[in-house]
């Protein structure tokens, strides 16, 4: 965690300033989403112009949320800005095409809660022990003395139970839902959140899924299980890579499984790589070996190539994670 001192000047930043620009990541999630939505209101009500960039289309089950159509795209911006600020970006690249608007402010505040931030900040606070991102929004926002209200309130939590796996995660902690509970407090209802979240999926993801299920391979021993999606799969049942959301979860769901890696083609040639880990394995580490990064427990990297030269080296990085860290008390 950055210093107290980091958090008074963003703080201050945010105060004195007129103008913001509020940056999503490339293939925004719900924590990303969730945390500019509320953040960019709470500057909306303390009289500050906040402008929310999204570089992709966002998600079909996230554009619930109130506000959701307020996000334009990078070409329709133009500057100055007193401060761009980035919520659950890692690093720049992540911006993809909205990056090159963050020369447009004076300052850029880099707000995350991913160990493996590339701290790029000119003003880093990164909170490694924060479940979401959502949880240091929250507090900024209390901090800037705005009052939550209802809208705010469906922003912070589908941030939270995005990012938590609907609060199952080894990341969920007793102020995850603390806070969740001052939300239902403010009337989030969370039958609503979880219905549009997990369950209105449109038919091309389910049908993606089958194919998914189809490509399950695991290893002898059966710790470690993956699944891969080719542009064949998703040609085959009209999908999209973004119908692929979640996928990863199925091999790590198997019985006995420590480490599940889901390989996603997401154009030719091009392949975006989910790990995740149930209890020892820092798939955070098997990730950076690859230009990624992520969390213990759950990461991603992005490899090119084809698929038969580029997922050995990291199933093989995977094993030899599980004989080190596999072993180690949880």
């Amino acid at each position: 965690m950055t210093g107290a001192g980091e958090w008074r000047r963003i703080l201050d930043t945010l105060r004195d300033g007129r103008r913001f620009l509020l940056l999503l990541h490339v293939k925004p999630d719900g924590d990303s989403i969730g945390s500019s939505l509320a953040l960019g209101r709470a500057l909306q009500k303390l009289g500050k112009e906040a402008v929310l960039v999204c570089p992709d289309e966002l998600p079909e089950s996230l554009r619930f949320l109130p506000g959701s159509d307020s996000f334009v795209r990078p070409e329709a911006v133009s500057g100055p800005f007193d401060a761009a600020v980035f919520l659950d970006c890692g690093d720049l690249e992540r911006a993809g095409p909205a990056r090159p608007l963050a020369d447009l402010a004076t300052v850029r505040i880099n707000i995350d809660h991913h160990l493996s931030n590339a701290r790029f900040g000119d003003l880093n606070w990164i909170e490694a022990d924060a479940a979401a991102v959502g949880e240091i929004t929250y507090r900024l926002i209390r901090e800037l003395g705005v009052a939550l209200d209802r809208d705010m309130a469906y922003a912070l939590y589908a941030s939270l139970v995005t990012d938590t796996g609907s609060f199952a995660y080894q990341n969920t902690t007793p102020a995850t839902h603390r806070i969740a509970a001052e939300l239902l407090e403010l009337g989030v209802r969370p039958q609503v959140v979880a219905r549009e979240v997990w369950e209105n999926r449109p038919e091309p993801a389910l049908r993606l899924l089958g194919r998914a299920l189809e490509n399950l391979v695991v290893d002898p021993g059966g710790r470690l299980a993956w699944t891969r999606l080719g542009q064949e799969d998703f040609q085959r049942v009209g999908a999209g890579p973004q119908h692929a959301e979640g996928v990863v979860g199925y091999p790590r769901s198997l019985r006995g499984v420590e480490v599940a890696v889901a390989f996603i083609e997401a154009e030719p040639g091009v392949w975006r790589v989910s790990l995740r880990s149930n209890e020892r394995v820092d798939v955070s580490r098997v990730a950076a070996r690859f230009g990624g990064g992520g969390h213990a427990r759950a990461a991603g990297a992005t490899l090119s190539g084809r698929f038969e030269e580029v997922a050995p080296p990291l199933l093989d990085a995977c094993r030899a994670a599980l004989d080190e860290d596999g072993r180690a008390p949880a």
